[in-house]
């Protein structure tokens, strides 16, 4: 059996933003693989598996993130729980890189709801709601875990589909590969 030893120094000498991006990379190659493995064998998808799928997608999209951010701020620091809040890290992007050819479609996003002349007590419950809800089901501990940290099943009702995710994860390894030559030019 030939091995192939392959070791942190090929990507050592990189920047600290060009690492994360080589990681995004793989992360989101790793869960494209292994997505497509699930969707080509509905025998072999579980939640579980595609439980993985999505924390390594949301980890992709996490470390592509802070790669475009260490780009433009080399010393940024990505502490506490807002180092894997995307909605944080999205924003923090946007205000980097506000022109239109940077956009792209981050996946796991909250939407937010349009309402026609709300109630202002209906939108500070609806606001109040939504970040109990994200505090107490944060989306980058959801996936990687199968209970909360009282040991109690996370609040919700979770499922996952291998082909219409795969769609997800191909259209986010095509706005990363345009993006890396938008921003990481040298």
């Amino acid at each position: 059996m030939n091995y192939q030893m392959v070791h942190f120094s090929e990507i050592g000498s990189l920047r600290a933003s060009l690492q994360f991006f080589a990681f995004s990379e793989a992360y989101l190659y790793s869960a494209a693989h292994l997505c497509s493995a699930l969707a080509a064998s509905p025998s072999e998808s579980t939640y579980p598996r595609g439980a993985v799928v999505l924390s390594l997608s949301f980890h992709g999209i996490e470390l592509f993130l802070k790669a475009a951010i260490l780009e433009k701020v080399p010393d940024e620091q990505f502490g506490g729980k807002s180092g894997h809040d995307l909605e944080l890290l999205g924003k923090r992007y946007a205000n980097l890189y506000p022109c239109k050819m940077f956009t792209f479609e981050i996946p796991f996003r909250t939407e937010e709801i349009d309402l026609v002349e709300p109630d202002p007590r209906v939108v500070e419950e609806l606001k109040t709601f939504i970040s109990e809800h994200k505090r107490a089901t944060p989306t980058d501990q959801l996936n990687r875990y199968p209970i909360d940290t009282e040991g109690k099943p996370w609040n919700g009702i979770y499922s996952f589909e291998a082909n219409s995710f795969l769609s997800v994860i191909v259209k986010a390894q095509q706005d990363v590969a345009r993006l890396k030559e938008l921003i990481f030019k040298g």
